[in-house]
């Protein structure tokens, strides 16, 4: 299946201290004792590193930023009154220049020591409107406010002393006391506070949450609760999900609630980065070996070591995504149950699906679209796959001449920072069998992709691909998650066609159906898998037409 990722997401952690000690939160326990916080230089190389990633992966088009803790109001009010304006003129900057959305959201709990961050952030507000996101949780049963709801008063205070902050967003951890309470409290105790926006977390078993998923509610109640919440909402206050999904469902592209995203990138306060920004400490997702913001190689190793956390997005592990018109654009739903263990997904998979197509059905009745029009994002895929092919011819012609050389991967197995150092112009790569520094091929062909390099492909290439990848490799290919690396279409329908695979019968169940109105898969989008099959014929036909001249 085909998934439109194209966000670069980075949490940015300047401290992991927290002046609460909620029953539940995803970070690791002993980390929010943890007084460490960011140096200037750190926080600021941080941002540079961001812009030369974003440069660095052709595709790539939003930037989002979350800063976050622990609490960042532990933090010195001297740090953010000189680092929160300069951030604030970057990101303004960044989307000047490629027009990439570029959001700031602060994250906070509103129980702040110093009460100049209130002020601190007016001003901010007030300057740089819609460019800063006030982002606060609520999540009633975990303890966070104490014994009554002791510290909610105080919250609110905080919240309704906000008033330069444009956009303010109430994350709503959807649990069964949530449900409980019902929307109508949400509506009665926030938006008179001058929330501006809803949104709504799910929990997932990280930090302390492992024990606390038992907690969790159903899909179909989240489904339930967001439709009910939004017939409940003035109109001038946003409800995040249903505004996404209604905008992305016009072309199918561009939906990020899930957290979907190509980077979900994290940054602790001594540098380090890691590669899923839900799970902290040792359940982090290192790369092959430990990465920070000072490394020179940042951006190329980024986009490397995230290859594994860009598959599982890619991936739609539920049966049901390959008959559901909105797959293509959800992703297989929240990013972060794909991959829990039976007994815990069935605690949650009740009453709707991971991607809650209940709200996205009422999204599209409220929208009154009959189909999606998704010929913007095929149309720059096929341009992309034009300048690609272009891109390998040129870089195979030097190769013949002599003035550049392939890379073999097999060269610098063992060379971590080697293998890096080839990639400062685009490449001709031989791939080598198995695991290059822990990434498959898979893997390693979604890095090529990324950064403007291509891979030497024949049948013998092919043949191996089907080894090392099998049906998760041609899938992309077919579907065209690779924007810019090219295969022989022929060769690649020959290896399908052998193979006793899902895309396999998907494929001559499309062909078969060649030449009607109209196909039979369902309510999936497969647009892909007919222009392919569509193509294969008619190559075919031409060769036919060749050979009996």
């Amino acid at each position: 299946m085909h998934n439109a990722l194209d966000m670069l997401n980075v949490c940015i952690a300047p401290t992991r201290l927290c002046n609460l000690r909620c029953d539940h939160c995803y970070i690791t326990p002993e980390l929010l004792g943890d007084k460490t916080q960011m140096a200037e230089d750190v926080y600021r190389e941080t941002f540079i590193r961001i812009e030369e990633l974003f440069n660095a992966d052709r595709k790539i088009s939003k930037i989002n930023i979350e800063l976050l803790g622990g609490e960042l109001t532990m933090m010195p009010i001297a740090f953010w009154e000189r680092n929160l304006p300069w951030t604030l003129e970057r990101m303004a900057r960044w989307d000047a220049l490629y027009d990439a959305e570029a959001a700031l959201i602060w994250c906070t709990n509103l129980i702040f020591k110093d009460a100049g961050y209130i002020g601190l952030l007016n001003r901010m507000g007030e300057q740089y409107g819609y460019g800063i996101d006030l982002f606060v949780p609520w999540e009633p049963d975990t303890n966070r406010f104490k014994k009554d709801y002791k510290l909610l008063p105080r919250y609110l205070q905080t919240l309704e002393a906000i008033t330069g902050i444009k956009r303010k967003t109430l994350c709503i951890t959807m649990s069964k006391a949530v449900i409980e309470q019902g929307p109508q409290f949400v509506v009665d105790t926030f938006i008179p506070k001058g929330i501006t926006d809803v949104t709504c977390d799910m929990l997932y078993p990280a930090g302390s949450g492992k024990a606390y998923f038992q907690k969790n509610c159903t899909y179909g109640e989240v489904s339930e609760f967001i439709i009910a919440l939004r017939q409940l909402l003035p109109d001038h206050v946003e409800l995040s999900p249903l505004v996404e999904m209604e905008s992305s469902i016009r072309t199918l592209t561009h939906y990020h609630y899930p957290g979907n995203d190509t980077y979900d990138i994290e940054v602790e306060p001594n540098g380090e980065v890691t590669f899923n920004s839900s799970f902290t400490g040792e359940e982090s997702s290192f790369a092959t070996k430990t990465l920070s913001v000072r490394d020179v190689s940042f951006a190329a190793k980024t986009i490397f070591n995230n290859t594994p956390e860009l598959r599982l997005r890619h991936s739609m592990p539920y049966e049901a995504c390959s008959t559901c018109e909105f797959a293509v654009v959800c992703s297989g739903g929240w990013a972060w149950h794909k991959q829990l263990p039976k007994e815990m997904a069935g605690l949650i998979s009740h009453g709707d699906c991971a991607g809650l197509k209940r709200v996205w059905e009422f999204a599209k009745a409220q929208t009154r679209l009959t189909v999606s029009d998704r010929s913007q994002y095929l149309t720059m895929v096929e341009r992309r796959q034009r300048r690609g092919a272009l891109e390998a011819q040129r870089l195979a012609s030097f190769v013949n001449l002599g003035s550049e050389s392939e890379l073999l991967e097999s060269e610098f197995a063992s060379d971590y920072e080697g293998f890096f150092s080839q990639f400062g112009r685009p490449r001709i790569v031989a791939m080598a069998d198995g695991l290059i520094h822990g990434k498959t091929w898979t893997e390693r062909l979604f890095f090529y992709d990324a950064i403007g390099s291509h891979v030497r492909v024949d049948a013998s290439w092919l043949e191996r691909a089907a080894v090392e990848g099998g049906e998760e490799l041609f899938r992309h290919i077919v579907y065209r998650n690779f924007h810019y690396l090219n295969f022989p279409l022929l060769d690649v329908a020959r290896i399908v066609e052998g193979k006793g695979w899902g895309l396999s019968k998907m494929l001559d169940s499309v062909t078969s159906q060649l030449g009607e109105s109209s196909f039979i898969t369902g309510k999936g989008r497969h647009d892909e898998l007919i222009e392919f099959a569509f193509k294969v014929m008619t190559d075919r036909e031409a060769q036919e037409v060749n050979h009996a001249c």
